[in-house]
Parts: C-alpha cells; sequence; structure tokens
C-alpha cells in the first residue's frame, strides 16, 4: 500500500507503508485519519511528519523515535 507523506523534508512523497508509522530516509512519520491525493491518483492514507524524530535534529529526546 501506499502513503502519503505530510510535512518534514519528505513533504508530498507517495512511498510504500503502512502500519502505525513509517521511517521515509532518517524521519519518523505517523499515521493520521486523514486521507490525500497525489496528482490524478487514487486516495492515499496521510503519514503526519514528527519534527522531535528526525536524524538532523538528533532523532528526538526520548527512546519512541527509535
Amino acid at each position: 500500500m501506499d502513503v502519503l507523506l505530510r510535512g518534514g523534508p519528505g513533504d508530498g512523497q507517495v512511498v510504500p507503508g503502512g502500519g502505525e508509522t513509517v521511517l521515509w530516509r532518517a524521519c519518523l512519520y505517523e499515521i493520521t485519519g486523514e486521507h490525500g491525493h497525489q496528482r490524478s491518483g487514487p486516495s492515499l492514507r496521510v503519514y503526519r511528519h514528527r519534527s522531535d524524530c528526525c536524524e538532523p535534529r538528533g532523532r528526538g529526546s526520548d527512546d519512541r523515535c527509535e
């Protein structure tokens, strides 16, 4: 299943994934209840960026980011 990333460095990317979280490069994205569209394609599940879990920011201050 493909998902749509919102926010952060992967904003607008369509990537394969599913479950509660998706890892894109070094950033964590969490599932939302939203659905979005990429160009003229089908409706995709939206995953929102967790800014506290991105490698350039030290991957967060707690263990939930690993």
